[in-house]
């Protein structure tokens, strides 16, 4: 799987940030699943914390404030 590296993990999470806060937020009803609007609301959390932890591992802190590197031309 050599498709699957930090980035697209990051876009994974932003997906799974995007529908559970999206459905906290709109009034989805969490309870057929078992799971509360105030618990998917801490799970997305949890998900964003991963992310920023994530970003801490491969960039370090001076790589998480540095201007991002120019995008290669195709």
């Amino acid at each position: 799987m050599t498709w699957f590296n930090t980035n697209a993990l990051h876009n994974l999470l932003n997906t799974l940030i995007a529908i559970i806060c999206g459905g906290a937020l709109a009034g989805f009803d969490w309870t057929m699943f078992g799971v509360s609007d105030r618990t998917a609301l801490q799970i997305s959390g949890a998900i964003a914390l991963a992310k920023i932890i994530i970003n801490a591992i491969r960039d370090g802190p001076a790589g998480m404030v540095a201007p991002p590197p120019l995008a290669e031309e195709k």
